[in-house]
């Protein structure tokens, strides 16, 4: 008989999840509340980006949603940095979304840039990453990454502000779907998608964490900051209270469980995530968000009873059209495993990531 966390939502029906003899599961007994890193470490990193005087201070990439566009308002509005925005188009960009990124840019006076790889070849790139690995969002993570490194060397802009925010924690698969050597494994195996293909859409073929890193430090790429992990944040509530009075920003009916309505794909992806390993992002977030204070255990169980998960979103014959997906590609999908191409990751990302583990513990 399964049985689910008495402090989060999880069931040890999930794979990975422990329940232990007082009721609780692996990831509460392991969780710690998040200290934030401290604003007069964030005012020192500012201040020195700010002494290059550059044309820009900072890079912001921009999706319309609620963090990103928090981050915006924290750049501009609190500490006054001259800021680029760009968004990467992945083709699945919703309505509302471009609305608010055309609200924002204009009430904030700043210079936006739109990221525009060939849709063809995009949809080319997401079918064969979905049949090949069972994921998407490495094609959209990849092309988010290597997009900013190339607008921050050719800006020359020392800082670039992600908009990663703690309750996004444990919502992934495990899987490291940003390695750009096993998204070009996977890429490789659809022999209709050529290397220039494949370059065009990596930017730097060749970067590894480490050597982009390396980059970072002698000031060609600009440095990667998690702004919201330095700063006491205002509930979610109150965050969006905020972006609605002071940045023209609109949310969407369906954003209590999720940020991510700026996605059209991601209700497909949490589909796909659900036939896979029988959970989805949405009950991780929603656990990390009890851990976080952030909304009662009943709350967090009244909206997962609602949730549709189980069956196909509203758009998944527009999704799945799109790609060009058959029921039997769908049912392929669905029985792909977890950590599929993991023999493909580059060494040197596996070394870095266990010197930077081992440095910095779970910090971001």
């Amino acid at each position: 008989m399964s049985k689910t966390c008495n402090t989060c939502i999880l069931s040890d029906e999930i794979g990975g999840i422990v329940i232990n003899a007082d009721g609780s599961c692996n990831y509460c007994t392991d969780h710690s509340q998040h200290v934030p890193y401290g604003e007069q470490k964030l005012h020192r990193i500012i201040a020195k980006a700010k002494k290059k005087n550059n044309t820009y201070d900072a890079l912001v990439p921009l999706s319309g949603g609620k963090d990103s566009t928090y981050v915006l308002y924290l750049a501009v509005k609190e500490f006054r940095l001259k800021v680029l925005t760009y968004t990467f188009d992945n083709g699945f960009m919703s309505e509302l979304a471009l609305k608010n990124i055309g609200n924002t840019t204009k009430s904030c006076n700043v210079d936006h840039v739109w990221i525009k790889p060939d849709a063809d070849m995009l949809l080319k790139l997401y079918r064969t990453a979905l049949t090949e690995s069972g994921e998407i969002c490495g094609i959209c993570g990849i092309g988010i990454e290597r997009s900013m490194l190339r607008i921050s060397e050719a800006w020359k802009i020392p800082l670039i502000l992600l908009g990663h925010v703690p309750t996004e924690s444990n919502s992934f698969t495990g899987e490291n779907l940003y390695d750009a050597f096993r998204m070009k494994t996977i890429l490789k195996r659809n022999k209709n998608i050529s290397g220039d293909e494949i370059r065009r859409f990596l930017i730097f073929p060749n970067i590894n964490f480490i050597t982009s890193w390396l980059q970072t430090k002698t000031g060609r790429f600009g440095k990667k900051v998690n702004i919201l992990y330095y700063l006491d944040l205002p509930s979610e509530k109150r965050i969006a209270e905020i972006l609605k009075s002071e940045m023209n920003w609109a949310d969407s009916d369906h954003s209590g469980y999720t940020r991510h309505f700026d996605c059209l794909a991601e209700p497909f992806t949490n589909f796909i995530r659900e036939k896979r390993f029988g959970s989805s992002r949405r009950i991780f977030q929603l656990s990390n968000m009890v851990r976080n204070n952030e909304i009662s255990r009943d709350e967090a169980l009244s909206i997962w009873k609602k949730d549709i998960i189980h069956s196909e979103p509203a758009n998944f014959h527009m999704i799945k059209e799109r790609l060009r997906l058959t029921d039997s590609d769908i049912g392929q999908i669905a029985r792909i495993p977890a950590h599929v191409f993991d023999e493909n990751i580059s060494v040197a990302n596996k070394v870095f990531a266990m010197v930077r583990k081992s440095i910095k513990g779970n910090r971001h």
